[in-house]
């Protein structure tokens, strides 16, 4: 198969990338060369997808090269943007996937959802915006702009939970596995028997492009099943590679502590009618047309190896908001636990 990827070398699609070359595709990324550089075989294409004339650069070369299977578009979140490339490539291609996310259901996080339930409204014009409460909104009008042009036959979309693995550039992850790394105790939020859910990067690559190979065009919600794993799972996978003893602190102390939900420690967010969801998206349809998901274990050891590799130096992209709970706050709430 013949794919362009839009963007290519950050976390999902550089994933992706690579997925296909195992595959044994024929790979072109296009970006703007800011992000890292092209995955090794891929052919690499300077350009910025928000400029018609470099889209209209890159729809000639595809057509010059015998056009493409499939367009693939890993990160965008404003959809006059996925409006424009899928006006423009779509004579060169016939498919094109988006990755999308869970938090394009207008539902989510107060009640379950899965692959049919509603998105938001989000008009196909809205351009790109820097409040991050906006994303899964963005997100759900990239899928109709896309739709839009290409039809819903023509229309992949795939919509993660949380992706983890290596090469994470949130600092997610991470920022558990290196606070296990000290080898004392490191602060886990809420329950551990409070379900949780993800997908891994790898496994994320492989359903988008097993979809393509088998002509799969569709909506797919792409996760963990609810109560396949829990946070107790999560932390005993992240003490067993890195070290350390996860201690769960309720969410009343965190909340005393001004944690921040999501950001100030990871992924956690307090139990309330309004999270009732969070961690019950039913991936069922993915499942049902090839998704298959490598165990929790593995995703958390994968993802150590390969920070261990990159050293002391690594950080999350500059991009992005960094993900982290400040260490005096850790101990602090550290030593309240050894104390009661």
């Amino acid at each position: 198969m013949r794919l362009v990827v839009l963007g290519g070398t950050r976390f999902v699609g550089r994933a992706i990338c690579n997925a296909a070359q195992r595959r044994g595709y024929d790979v072109v990324v296009f970006n703007r060369g800011r992000s890292g550089p092209p995955p090794s075989g891929a052919l690499a294409v300077r350009g910025d997808r928000t400029m018609v004339s470099d889209l209209r650069d890159l729809a000639k070369l595809i057509d010059e090269r015998g056009g493409a299977d499939l367009i693939v578009d890993p990160a965008c979140y404003a959809p006059s943007h996925a409006l424009m490339s899928a006006r423009i490539l779509k004579d060169v291609a016939p498919e094109y996937a988006v990755v999308s996310t869970v938090t394009a259901h207008s539902q989510w996080p107060e009640q379950p959802v899965e692959s049919g339930s509603p998105i938001y409204e989000t008009g196909i014009t809205d351009g790109p915006s820097e409040d991050a409460s906006l994303y899964g909104r963005l997100k759900a009008g990239v899928e109709r702009a896309v739709e839009t042009i290409y039809g819903e036959i023509n229309t992949l979309v795939v919509r993660p939970g949380i992706v983890l693995g290596p090469h994470e550039d949130l600092g997610r992850l991470p920022d558990y596995l290196r606070r296990a790394a000290r080898g004392d105790g490191f602060v886990v939020g809420g329950e551990p028997q409070t379900w949780f859910q993800y997908v891994d990067v790898r496994d994320l690559a492989e359903f988008v492009l097993t979809c393509a190979e088998t002509g799969r065009p569709g909506r797919y919600d792409v996760v963990t099943q609810p109560g396949e794993y829990t946070w107790g799972d999560f932390a005993q996978a992240v003490s067993e590679v890195a070290g350390g003893s996860p201690v769960f602190v309720p969410d009343d102390r965190l909340l005393a502590a001004d944690v921040e939900p999501w950001r100030g420690l990871p992924l956690w967010v307090p139990e309330s009618p309004q999270t009732a969801g969070l961690w019950a998206v039913d991936g069922k349809a993915s499942y049902d047309y090839g998704f298959t998901a490598r165990p929790l274990t593995e995703t958390v050891a994968d993802t150590w190896a390969w920070l261990q590799k990159e050293g002391p130096d690594w950080r999350p992209t500059a991009r992005v908001a960094v993900h982290g709970i400040d260490a005096e706050v850790e101990q602090e709430l550290l030593r309240q636990a050894q104390a009661l």
